[in-house]
């Protein structure tokens, strides 16, 4: 699972998203603004989850509804974070 959070204007923003080997896109598990958002930041910390922000992804990915696929358009994107994810776990940063 990864959170990708936005801090705008003091609004925060996160999107939780869980992908599962074999499925045709991640999916939004959590999505907030404001106190949830920071709840669910609280939520991940606390449960080891990586946080990253990216502003322009994670306003698009906040227009998605919970417990469906990421929007087509963010493949790119949220492929390479995850990339990124299994190589820094692996330790080959």
């Amino acid at each position: 699972m990864v959170m990708i959070k936005v801090d705008d204007k003091n609004i925060k923003s996160s999107t939780a998203l869980s992908y599962i080997l074999g499925s045709k896109a991640p999916i939004i598990i959590a999505s907030g603004k404001g106190e949830i958002a920071e709840k669910i930041n609280r939520i991940a910390e606390k449960n080891g989850i990586k946080i990253i922000e990216n502003p322009g992804l994670a306003n698009i990915l906040a227009e998605g509804q919970i417990g469906m696929c990421i929007p087509p358009e963010t493949y790119n994107a949220v492929a390479a974070i995850f990339a990124f994810l299994k190589r820094s776990t692996r330790g080959d940063l």
